[in-house]
Formats: C-alpha cells, sequence, structure tokens
C-alpha cells in the first residue's frame, strides 16, 4: 500500500519537473540567412538609382550607400529641335552599399580604379574594366558580370536627354530611372571575369573583359545590379 503511494507521489513529481522543464526550455527561433541577404539586395536594388551620387573620392571613402561618379558629357539628337545637343551625364564608377538584416549585414564595395584596351586569346579586342572589389560575404557562388551594349546608341542617349531636359539633372549612365530601364536600350552579353585576391595587400580585383562597344557593365548579385562605366570614357 505504501509503496504504491510512494510511487504515485514519485510519478507526479517526475511529471512536475518535466512540465516544469517544457514550460522555461527556451525557443530557438529558426533564421533564415538566405531570406534575410535576398531581402537586403533587394531593397538596395529598390533605392541604388535615389543613393546620393558624389565625385569627390574623399566622400566615396567616408559614406555608406553611396555612388562614385564622374562627369562626362553626352551628345545626342533633339527630335524636337531636330539637332544634335550636348548634355551632362554622370558615369558611375564606384559603390559602397550596405543593408542589415536581422541577423546579417550585407556589404559591398565597388571601384573601377582602372580601364585599358586588351586583346584577349584569338586576337579579340576588348577592353578590361580592373574594380576593386570588397564582399561581405564570398560573391563567387551568385556573381555573374553582363556587357552592357547598347542596340542603337543614339536613341539611347536620346532617352537620357529626355530625362534631362524633363528634371533638369545630370542623369547617371545606367541608373536612370531604374536599371532595367537602361537595361531595355542594351543588349546584355555574358562576359569573362576572374577574381584575384593579393595576399600580401589584402585587396580583391575583379578583372572583366567586355567588348569595346560596351557603355558600361553590369554586375549582378541577384537581384541587385550595379552598372559600372569606365572613367576614361569622356
Amino acid at each position: 500500500m505504501w509503496s504504491l503511494a510512494y510511487g504515485l507521489i514519485a510519478l507526479a513529481v517526475v511529471a512536475f519537473v518535466v512540465l516544469y522543464a517544457a514550460a522555461h526550455a527556451p525557443n530557438f527561433k529558426t533564421v533564415n540567412l538566405a531570406d534575410q541577404l535576398y531581402g537586403a539586395k533587394k531593397w538596395l536594388a529598390e533605392y541604388l538609382p535615389s543613393f546620393p551620387k558624389v565625385d569627390v573620392k574623399s566622400r566615396f571613402r567616408v559614406f555608406v550607400n553611396v555612388v562614385r561618379v564622374v562627369k562626362a558629357n553626352a551628345t545626342a539628337y533633339d527630335y524636337v529641335a531636330k539637332q544634335w545637343v550636348t548634355f551632362p551625364v554622370y558615369l558611375p564608377v564606384g559603390y559602397r552599399l550596405e543593408r542589415a538584416g536581422e541577423s546579417v549585414v550585407y556589404q559591398v564595395y565597388l571601384n573601377v580604379t582602372r580601364c585599358r584596351n586588351a586583346t584577349l586569346q584569338g586576337g579579340t579586342a576588348a577592353m578590361l574594366y580592373e574594380v576593386e572589389l570588397k564582399h561581405s560575404l564570398d560573391p563567387l557562388p551568385w556573381l555573374e558580370v553582363y556587357a552592357a551594349v547598347p542596340r542603337n546608341i543614339t536613341q539611347y542617349y536620346s532617352w537620357l536627354y529626355n530625362y534631362y531636359t524633363v528634371s533638369r539633372r545630370s542623369p547617371a549612365v545606367g541608373l536612370a530611372l531604374s536599371v532595367d530601364a537602361n537595361v531595355g536600350f542594351m543588349e546584355l552579353v555574358k562576359v569573362e571575369w576572374a577574381l584575384v585576391h593579393n595576399a600580401t595587400s589584402g585587396v580583391t580585383m575583379l578583372y572583366v573583359a567586355a567588348p569595346p562597344s560596351a557603355l558600361y557593365i553590369l554586375v549582378v548579385d541577384y537581384p541587385l545590379k550595379v552598372p559600372l562605366a569606365c572613367p576614361q570614357r569622356r
């Protein structure tokens, strides 16, 4: 009789301990880093055309979510005045971008240091872009690079000129209105590229061989698409 009573008491104590432990156990939240990274890149892609554009290198080194540009002049045909016109444009040559998710921070730094003529195997002429790259993650699994070759460069610059006359602001090549709006005037050609890391300096360089006729290259870390032009293209 007593053994049965002690058994029931022990069972009740064990049940209490189990219920108490279950009620006070930490609740681990599932963290989906892939979704957070996608959300961070999507936010940057949406706001990329509206980020401040700076042509002073010191500001580019300090601020976040800025576009480094160089000023240039473009020639377009004014279909209303029926004459050729020259107007100012910006060439995007660098980005310092950052967006934080709940558990991850996405950061990317791109800066065109030089463009030069090159000859590929087989004798094909190319424009070699040398781009300094800093990335908070390993970019290799996702990185794609395209050359934006205009289908009709006169039509493209005339479109930019219309934007300029309406807004009275210098448009940025590849960024006006949206990246995809510019891509509508281009043929995107997948190009050869390579990442080279200098262990001594800690600098990673992205080398891109684009057709000389390309107006800019498009570096894609989907869904983020970043246009980069040659600083020497004036």
